[in-house]
């Protein structure tokens, strides 16, 4: 039987953590829709997500890389609260069941971003400024001893008063890493943070690309985040990460990854969108990691870290 070719296309707009997501959901398709050829179109930076996953990726205003296709898909992710007690309530779990049938399966649940050496050659001499000693080896492969870089992003682009977290707070999670012997870099491709020493701000333009941040954060130790699309990136890979939330539950907001632990408020079930439900709350305590903090998480920050660089 020929294969049915199938465009997949995620609507114009969405930000970076949106994409990230889009890779689990292109997982399961692939998975589960054996028979189709999928390509996948996006805008630039958000259109890698797909690589190595589907058949081909590319741009808006790029030509079409298959001449003819049984079916387009156009994703338009948005929020919405099924409720669900044995799944997650996330776009990536509604996507799926909405809009190709499928059921969540979480061996195809976390997100998946695969990167280039020279996206990682790129980025690495980005944080640490030098060169590798052989261009044609992989570093990871062959480890650096400078890689004692911890990132940090706090500053989000939507809701940011729900997610975002102070300078100061900044500030002494920077600390924190100094005084562990470690080197504190705020992801920060807007230019916005006071902090001048500790920004990462060039490229210009790296921010947009998935690939591109995780790969900054693979050359990292450790992250720590807010809710945003760095820490979606972070979830992309290996490095142990520390998301932070404030006023959001995260049920609807990120998919379970096992490299990523959730720090919440104390009685953080009662936050939206949970809002006290005791089965969502049950599911999520036994498939997600959970850290909780009394008032200011910032101590429990410094206490995660000790824990992972010492």
């Amino acid at each position: 039987m020929d294969p049915v070719c199938v465009l997949i296309s995620l609507h114009r707009g969405y930000g970076l953590g949106d994409a990230v997501q889009m890779s689990s959901v292109l997982r399961h398709v692939a998975k589960y829709r054996p028979h189709w050829r999928v390509d996948f179109q996006a805008e630039r930076g958000r259109h890698v997500v797909g690589r190595g996953i589907v058949d081909n990726v590319f741009v808006y205003g790029e030509p079409y890389p298959t001449p003819h296709y049984d079916a387009e898909v156009s994703i338009v992710l948005y929020d919405t609260w099924a409720g669900w007690k044995d799944r997650p309530n996330t776009r990536v779990v509604s996507c799926l069941h909405e809009r190709f049938g499928l059921d969540w399966d979480p061996g195809c649940a976390t997100y998946q971003i695969n990167a280039s050496p020279e996206s990682e050659e790129a980025t690495y001499i980005s944080l640490y400024g030098v060169v590798t000693a052989s261009k044609s080896q992989h570093h990871l492969k062959h480890p650096r001893v400078t890689r004692r870089v911890v990132a940090i992003h706090y500053q989000g682009d939507t809701a940011r008063e729900m997610k975002d977290l102070s300078h100061i707070q900044a500030d002494q999670i920077c600390q924190a890493v100094e005084k562990l012997g470690f080197f504190p870099v705020i992801l920060d491709w807007r230019n916005r943070s006071p902090l001048l020493h500790r920004r990462l701000t060039s490229p210009s333009d790296w921010g947009r690309d998935a690939e591109m941040v995780c790969s900054v954060i693979r050359q990292c130790v450790a992250f720590v985040g807010i809710d945003s699309g760095p820490s979606k990136c972070a979830s992309a890979t290996e490095v142990p990460s520390l998301v932070v939330w404030t006023r959001h539950h995260p049920a609807q907001f990120h998919d379970p990854a096992p490299n990523t632990v959730h720090l919440v408020p104390q009685g953080y079930h009662d936050l939206h969108p949970v809002h006290g439900d005791t089965d969502v709350a049950a599911w999520f305590e036994a498939k997600y990691r959970v850290r909780q903090y009394r008032s200011d998480p910032v101590r429990e920050v410094e206490a995660w870290l000790k824990e992972i660089l010492q």
